[in-house]
């Protein structure tokens, strides 16, 4: 069993916040194989900066539903005769357009007992990390010093030898690890990765001295000493410019 020292919530079921009906999906589909989930941790940014763009958007096919939508007789209303319904229907549909990022807006690591789960919303992309599979001398976390998105700092030979779990903040979690695809094959299997052995990153805006110790703790009931588990992890280290995980 996976704890945390001073949380108890953590020790006996996930915070309800976070339970939300993807999260009980996953349990349900995926507990029989990672055990009981412990922990999950929220990634989030708003692109409120596109919100304009959007809205502009919805003028710009609102007019041409003007232009393309008036009757042929003469005797029809002219263009923008009805201003305030236009104005009404430009701006729901820039914000309709615009609620479509929120689907990528939000991102929540799941840590079950045997290891992390991510891309669980649809079944045939959900992945986990084994704790065997994860390079514990790797571990570190970093923090950005001017409190933006600490992802843009982290940097390797390849763009294919990081992949992002989280979707912005100015902490994070780094280690290199092997994911796998689920169903396990076979269930029982353990340290067998079937992914490419490449850096993950998770950040967000949260405390991540919590998660951290979640991981420690799930590495340690997967038999990595102590001396294995990288020095960097607590505290984070704070980034200025840019370090290449390689």
């Amino acid at each position: 069993m996976i704890s945390c020292p001073g949380s108890t919530a953590t020790r006996t079921h996930v915070a309800e916040r976070g339970r939300t009906w993807l999260v009980r999906r996953a349990e349900r589909l995926y507990g029989p194989q990672l055990g009981r989930l412990r922990h999950s941790e929220l990634s989030w940014h708003i692109s409120w900066r596109l919100l304009p763009w959007f809205i502009a958007a919805g003028f710009v096919f609102a007019a041409i539903a003007e232009f393309t939508g008036q009757p042929t007789s003469s005797r029809g209303p002219g263009l923008f005769s009805n201003l305030p319904l236009y104005i009404t229907a430009s701006l729901l549909t820039g914000l309709v357009l615009w609620s479509i990022t929120l689907l990528w807006s939000f991102r929540r690591l799941l840590i079950f007992d045997r290891g992390l789960l991510y891309r669980y919303s649809q079944k045939h992309a959900a992945r986990a990390i084994l704790w065997e599979d994860i390079d514990a001398g790797t571990l570190r976390s970093v923090t950005a010093s001017d409190g933006n998105d600490v992802d843009r700092f982290l940097k390797t030979r390849s763009p294919g030898d990081k992949t992002s779990l989280g979707v912005r903040g100015p902490n994070a979690v780094v280690f290199r690890a092997t994911d796998s695809k689920l169903p396990l094959n076979p269930p029982a299997s353990a340290g067998s990765g079937s992914g490419t052995s490449r850096f993950f990153t998770f950040a967000t805006r949260e405390n991540i001295e919590q998660l951290m110790g979640i991981i420690r703790n799930g590495l340690r009931q997967a038999g990595v000493a102590d001396a294995s588990i990288g020095p960097q992890t607590l505290p984070p280290i704070v980034l200025r410019s840019a370090m290449s995980l390689d």
